[in-house]
């Protein structure tokens, strides 16, 4: 793992334990046991720092997505198992996430990127004749993270989360452009 990816990676770690203020190029150069100054050579500022997790957020993100599309083989199932991925292996990732979503001293340009990391809303609505209903897509998914997240709903269990998600396609079968995942939603 190069320099860059390593300190994105300690940032998200920083960012989902202790917040955006924990957040310094120096608790990320002892995180990784770097000499002094490793970080601010890579990133000059805070912002740039910024920029580069939610970058690394999309990256990780889109992996996922692509890994676990290619073993299945409807649209719920693609969706299902990549959010009760997010849920199980990537915490620490949507911890971060809303930590700086919603902290105002983040950059909106940043929160912007933050909020289409986890579904892209254009490749949503490519999904749909209506693309209304793709917007409607990544709003459920959204809050069926969050209800996990913030400890309304229990279950990551995959049939769990994939039952809503089922229906709201069910619902919105007549505008769904066929059930292939490789139109899906990271």
């Amino acid at each position: 793992m190069d320099r860059r990816t390593a300190i994105a990676d300690a940032a998200l770690g920083i960012v989902a334990r202790d917040g955006l203020r924990a957040l310094t190029h120096r608790a990320i150069d002892s995180a990784l046991e770097y000499p002094a100054g490793s970080t601010s050579y890579y990133f000059r500022t805070k912002a740039d720092l910024l920029a580069a997790v939610a970058a690394r957020l999309v990256e990780l993100s889109h992996a996922s997505f692509v890994g676990i599309a290619v073993t299945e083989h409807d649209v719920a199932s693609v969706v299902a198992r990549y959010l009760h991925d997010a849920l199980t292996h990537r915490m620490v990732e949507l911890r971060a996430r809303y930590a700086l979503m919603l902290d105002p001293a983040v950059a909106q340009g940043i929160r912007d990127v933050l909020a289409r990391a986890l579904f892209s809303l254009e490749r949503a609505r490519e999904l749909f004749d209506e693309p209304a209903h793709g917007d409607g897509l990544v709003s459920l998914c959204e809050g069926l993270i969050a209800d996990v997240v913030f400890g309304r709903r229990a279950s990551k269990d995959v049939a769990a989360l994939r039952m809503p998600i089922a229906v709201y396609l069910q619902g919105a079968g007549s505008s769904l452009r066929g059930n292939s995942p490789d139109t899906g939603l990271a």
